[in-house]
């Protein structure tokens, strides 16, 4: 007796033997499908991507020249200051007390100088005049004796005290000379009042810079990045206080692998963004390109230029920036998963050649994220195996079921 049950499932198992035998003699008679790209005309934008910070160049750290206690600091991060500026305020009391001691020693040099034209001078004069008629005097006496006693009329006594009369009127008026030359103008006594002006006329300047040097102040016009004092602390010479960036336009200076050195040169076009907020870009020009390698990092310094700054641009602001390297138009294009090694010296692609995967060396030129160029080695319209097709083997029987173009 026959069982029906028994006979519809060998029924089932003798189909599915013949449909798996299809199955697998299907890629051997016809080939493994596989959905090829197709080369494609389009345009093609190289990029290096490379990150750093805004910076404005030439900023200046501002020190005090001497030591002292900050008694106040008159600015903060993010101000607006001119040249002159006072920043930083240092305790002035003894610097102030050397200026009124100074001012008060310069006041009496200026005494001391007005005394000797005022007063000193006249006096030496009158006594000079009344010097030269006593001496006139003595002199007129002295030669009516001296006559005299040629007559043999005045005595030699009286002669000689004529002649000592006249000796010391003749020293008083020489004395009296002396003393006008002196209180002149150009005379010794002058000389040394106009000296002891001049020394306290110095050691008041002295005072007064001494007094300047509590005021610290901005030596350019500009904006002040970073603030490192507080009142109350001490002030050391030469160590930085304020940093101010000057009023210059930005720069975006960035770090790019040193790989890529040959395919950068200055004015190449870049955009730019702001890690704050990468969704507005803006313009850049790459604007130098530093001479030295960074060793520890493999990468070289890169400074661009910015034809517009934005206004949300701040200083030290990180920056991400797209260098143009090469822009193509209308050249042939190749998904970059379509290559193979594409990053090593003999870059191929997979190709249909009677029915069989080839093997096809290809030149490649600028690429994207997704695209790349194609130099040599494939023509418009030629299918490529994708890598996302499976292991094929070279040589490989394969069936195409259908291209898609390259985006």
């Amino acid at each position: 007796m026959k069982h029906p049950l028994r006979n519809g499932f060998l029924l089932l198992l003798a189909a599915a033997l013949v449909y798996g035998g299809y199955l697998v003699a299907m890629p051997r008679l016809f080939g493994t499908p596989v959905r090829p790209v197709l080369v494609s005309r389009g345009d093609i934008v190289e990029t290096i991507v490379a990150s750093g910070r805004a910076e404005t160049p030439s900023g200046v750290d501002v020190a005090s020249q001497v030591i002292g206690t900050v008694a106040r600091v008159h600015v903060r991060e993010g101000d607006r200051v001119r040249a002159g500026d006072v920043l930083v305020s240092l305790d002035d009391r003894q610097a102030r007390a050397g200026v009124e001691q100074a001012q008060a020693a310069l006041s009496q040099a200026e005494i001391r100088r007005r005394q000797l034209v005022d007063l000193t001078l006249p006096v030496a004069r009158q006594t000079l005049i009344q010097a030269e008629a006593t001496r006139i005097n003595a002199r007129a006496q002295l030669d009516r004796a001296l006559k005299l006693a040629d007559r043999s009329v005045a005595s030699g006594a009286s002669v000689e005290a004529l002649q000592r009369a006249f000796d010391v009127a003749d020293a008083q008026w020489r004395a009296a000379e002396l003393a006008v030359k002196s209180a002149s103008p150009g005379g010794g006594e002058s000389a040394l009042a106009e000296a002891a002006f001049a020394e306290s006329s110095a050691k008041l300047r002295v005072a007064e810079a001494q007094l300047a040097l509590t005021r610290v102040v901005s030596p350019i016009d500009g904006l002040v990045t970073h603030r490192d004092v507080e009142e109350g602390t001490i002030a050391q010479p030469g160590k930085a206080l304020i940093h101010i960036a000057p009023n210059l336009a930005k720069e975006l200076v960035v770090q790019v692998d040193e790989r890529n050195l040959a395919r950068i040169r200055p004015g190449q076009k870049a955009v730019a963004s702001a890690d704050a907020d990468p969704a507005a870009t803006f313009d850049a020009v790459l604007a130098s390109i530093d001479s030295t390698i960074d060793a520890d990092r493999g990468s070289v310094e890169v400074k661009f230029s910015l034809p517009k700054e934005p206004a949300f641009l701040k200083e030290n602001m990180t920056v991400s920036v797209d260098v143009e390297i090469a822009r193509r138009q209308q050249t042939l294009l190749l998904p970059v998963s379509a290559v193979r090694d594409a990053a090593s010296t003999r870059p191929h692609v997979l190709v249909v050649e009677e029915g069989r995967a080839a093997e096809r060396p290809v030149t490649l030129g600028a690429r994207d994220a997704e695209m790349v160029e194609v130099l040599s080695g494939l023509k418009e319209g030629e299918a490529v195996i994708p890598a996302a097709a499976g292991a094929i083997a070279i040589g490989q029987k394969v069936r195409l079921e259908g291209g898609k173009d390259a985006p």
